[in-house]
């Protein structure tokens, strides 16, 4: 009884407790040292790989990450440096509150790190999917088009134009692969006409774009209303593309 007390104990103190999931740690090429939450997927289904928003960190994806779960699907749910746990790099503290677009630029190496301690899970890139909220859904596209990992598909929520001096539209596939699933909100104004050009631009691509609305807020925030949760996972499991794009 006491040990089951003090694991409560623990749980309530910390982050919220979930069936399966662990803390792991990985370093970036550049050697920064990453935290992230990881659940295993059930047998040969896909696992998500979360960026969060500026300022934040891998606690945002809590309701998602619950209802990735229940679905089978697994997640690394990553903090980015110089946020949450991930605050230290070749040996010295860093904070986001001092970086350069240099150094936001760089942070699409976390999302490569964590493919690649997947990879090392037997994970392939085929079962993986890219997902970021606000400057990490531009990041998140930014390392499916830089890395070595080729996701099966990539979900942005209130991507940007350009946050932080990390832009969006350069990184748009040009082909079908990976599918994009893309998601604003009206009452979101930068998010929502970002999303407006980006599809655009993803449609002179040639990119395989599935975009829609959802009811309001920016980022996680829009998993308030969560029917947005259930068209990305129902998105994801027809095959990890959409079946027909959205303008």
């Amino acid at each position: 009884m006491r040990c089951i007390f003090l694991i409560f104990a623990l749980c309530a103190a910390a982050a919220p407790c979930r069936a399966g999931q662990i803390t792991v740690n990985f370093k970036t090429v550049d050697g920064c040292a990453i935290v992230a939450f990881y659940l295993a997927p059930s047998s040969g289904s896909y696992v998500f790989i979360n960026t969060h928003g500026l300022g934040s960190d891998r606690n945002e994806w809590a309701g998602f990450q619950d209802a990735l779960g229940k679905r089978g699907l697994g997640y690394l749910s990553i903090d980015m440096r110089g946020h949450g746990a991930s605050l230290n790099c070749s040996g010295k503290k860093v904070s986001y509150r001092a970086f350069s677009k240099a150094d936001w630029s760089s942070i699409s190496r976390d999302i490569e790190a964590a493919a690649a301690w997947l990879k090392k899970k037997k994970i392939p890139a085929s079962r993986l999917v890219f997902c970021g909220a606000s400057i990490g859904a531009n990041l998140s596209l930014k390392a499916a088009a830089e890395g070595l990992t080729k996701p099966a598909a990539v979900v942005l929520l209130s991507a940007g134009l350009e946050y932080a001096g990390v832009q969006a539209a350069p990184y748009l596939p040009g082909g079908r692969q990976p599918g994009i699933f893309m998601a604003a909100a009206a009452d979101d104004p930068y998010a929502w006409q970002s999303a407006g050009l980006l599809a655009q631009t993803a449609g002179r691509k040639g990119a395989d774009l599935y975009y829609t609305a959802a009811r309001s807020g920016h980022g996680v925030n829009m998993f308030k209303a969560p029917e947005l949760m259930t068209d990305i996972l129902d998105w994801v499991l027809k095959s990890g593309r959409p079946a027909a794009a959205e303008k």
